[in-house]
């Protein structure tokens, strides 16, 4: 198309001529008559006269710079028979890590309660001490130059053992129910990688 009809074009939409075969040939010439819509368009955006939304119709466009666009495929998965195998083998592993984590809880308290009654034991010398058996079931000792150990700090050790024990005891529980999910994704892997065969 000759710059000559483009400026005619841009003439007439600034009111500068009228030629009525132009108006013809924009009937008939759909890049003619985009060029009239742009023109018009440009200068109402100069004037300001343009409303807040201006409605443009980019959907045809995209479409064909999609449909242009090359289609690219992605290679097939491979079947990874290693990642297979370490799945297994930590799947059969996992509980006796799991139990291991029970064992050394449950060594850690036999320990600890064995620790703290041989303290007691060291504190009171036997020549020097007597020890009753009270009504209420617990071992008192009696001396004249006894002095008394504090039944708070006994007691603060004996709730920090069990805190310690708890703390232990809920992260094997945790473990258990990670083991347990990690089962199940595997599980469900494995079954979606077969049908996807």
């Amino acid at each position: 198309m000759s710059e000559n009809k483009f400026e005619t074009v841009s003439s007439i939409v600034d009111n500068y001529q009228q030629n009525d075969e132009i108006f013809e040939e924009m009937l008939n010439d759909s890049h003619l008559s985009a060029t009239w819509q742009r023109y018009h368009l440009m200068g109402d955006v100069m004037r300001g006269e343009t409303s807040d939304v201006i409605n443009l119709d980019l959907s045809s466009k995209i479409a064909e710079a999609i449909a242009d666009e090359p289609t690219i495929l992605a290679p097939r998965a491979s079947n990874n028979l290693a990642g297979k195998l370490k799945a297994k083998v930590v799947q059969f592993a996992k509980p006796f890590g799991q139990m291991a984590i029970a064992a050394s809880a449950a060594g850690l308290m036999v320990m600890g309660v064995q620790q703290n009654t041989a303290d007691t034991d060291a504190l009171l010398p036997a020549s020097q001490v007597v020890k009753t058996m009270p009504f209420g079931g617990i071992a008192e000792p009696v001396s004249l130059n006894f002095q008394q150990t504090s039944r708070t700090s006994e007691k603060q050790a004996f709730i920090e053992q069990q805190r310690r024990f708890q703390a232990l005891l809920s992260d094997h529980q945790l473990q258990v129910k990670l083991s347990s999910v990690d089962v199940k994704n595997t599980a469900q892997q494995d079954k979606a990688e077969e049908s996807a065969k």
